[in-house]
């Protein structure tokens, strides 16, 4: 009886140990995520799209991290005009599918530079379908992608990066657990 006590009470403190660890590493990773990595890498975003050459006319925000992103590069790119689109995910047939909602309050961006904007990438589904709307409305836009935090094995990958990470990400705007729960 003394010996098996004994052999719980190791493989307690061993579990005790991985979970503390395993929280530990997730932690790390969050704190990682702060306001000041979205700026260290927002800047550095930046500066890849000046030399890049590429001078949008206008900023699209892909949802609400990319609503961000979009912001801090339309006015640090010299104060570009700025438009956000909005996606929905459908589980509805057990199939995950990204819409675009309201894809007729586009504006006409034929002819145009656009810089697509999303602040988290990980199935890339969200920059897809907001790509192809605007593809097929406007088919002669230039369009070049930018994402705050990329995930590798994303379906999309955009022309500029701020960071890839294979960790999940809780980026500093993923404030509440409602928030949190609707990744694409």
């Amino acid at each position: 009886m003394i010996i098996i006590d004994n052999i719980s009470i190791v493989v307690g403190i061993f579990a005790s140990i991985v979970t503390i660890l395993a929280s530990v590493n997730f932690v790390r990773e969050r704190t990682g995520i702060s306001w000041k990595t979205v700026d260290t890498c927002t800047k550095q975003t930046i500066t890849a799209i000046q030399q890049s050459g590429f001078h949008p006319e206008l900023v699209v925000g892909v949802g609400r991290g990319g609503a961000i992103l979009a912001g801090m590069l339309a006015g640090n790119l010299g104060h570009v005009p700025l438009f956000v689109v909005d996606t929905v995910l459908d589980r509805s047939d057990g199939m995950s599918t990204v819409h675009v909602r309201f894809p007729n309050l586009l504006p006409d961006l034929d002819g145009k530079r656009v810089l697509l904007a999303v602040g988290e990438l990980y199935s890339g589904e969200d920059l897809r379908a907001v790509l192809q709307t605007i593809k097929a409305t406007s088919p002669t836009a230039q369009i070049k992608t930018v994402s705050l935090f990329t995930h590798p094995a994303t379906s999309i990958k955009p022309d500029f990066v701020g960071r890839e990470t294979r960790q999940p990400l809780s980026a500093p705007w993923r404030m509440s657990d409602v928030y949190r729960a609707r990744r694409l």
